[in-house]
């Protein structure tokens, strides 16, 4: 299934930076802090989360932990935005998630994008990496280096409290 967001990120890092990197794939992560349960979620993430026909949903999972991702990236990071910053995204997914779940009237959603990079240069360091990605003024980073991604050691975001 070809990512069209890595894509973009891939070639973006070759024009901007002159970075050659063989492959960029994402993830479009959604944090849900609410009362409706996890399994009755699970049922409905292709209904809301991820459209099937281009994207592989999951539910109470790190994606990184499943058969999509067992090619082993050598760097992910993983960005989302800082507590009391707009997440339109996850403003967007939390109008849906009320239609769907509408006894929750307390629920929020807030939204992440991990990068998995593969074939990056030797010399490619993780930090500048994650600062190219990310504005550090309203969104913050979590880095896997190339040992971490090793170890699977994979970045989780929390959902962003004040």
């Amino acid at each position: 299934m070809r990512d069209v967001r890595g894509d973009v990120v891939r070639r973006q890092l070759k024009a901007d930076h002159h970075l050659d990197v063989a492959n960029v794939r994402s993830i479009c992560g959604y944090l849900i802090s609410g009362d409706t349960p996890s399994s009755a979620i699970a049922e409905r993430v292709d209904d809301l989360f991820a459209d099937p026909i281009i994207e592989v949903g999951a539910a109470n999972i790190a994606m990184l932990t499943t058969s999509t991702f067992d090619d082993g990236p050598e760097t992910v990071i993983t960005v989302g935005f800082k507590p009391g910053v707009t997440d339109n995204p996850g403003k967007a997914a939390t109008d849906g998630f009320l239609t769907l779940f509408p006894k929750d009237t307390e629920a929020k959603i807030a939204t992440y994008i991990t990068y998995a990079f593969y074939g990056l240069p030797e010399d490619c360091e993780a930090s500048w990496l994650a600062g190219i990605l990310h504005n550090g003024l309203i969104e913050r980073a979590m880095i896997a280096d190339r040992a971490a991604c090793a170890s699977q050691n994979w970045p989780e975001l929390t959902f962003p409290t004040p």
